[in-house]
């Protein structure tokens, strides 16, 4: 799927799980030596992926 136009759209999320994304932020930011970590945006993209992945796209 080849889009040649990228045109962002907002994605409305519940809080449980926005909660849980930053939960995952804090993970990742306690594993980094300088306590960075990724963005919630990263981690959303980045979930979505994957379970994009896992239905087969």
């Amino acid at each position: 799927m080849k889009n040649t136009r990228f045109n962002p759209k907002p994605i409305l999320i519940e809080h449980d799980c926005v909660e849980a994304m930053k939960r995952l932020q804090e993970q990742e930011r306690s594993k980094s030596p300088l306590g960075v970590a990724p963005s919630l945006q990263d981690i959303a993209r980045g979930l979505i992926r994957k379970a994009l992945q896992q239905v087969g796209e």
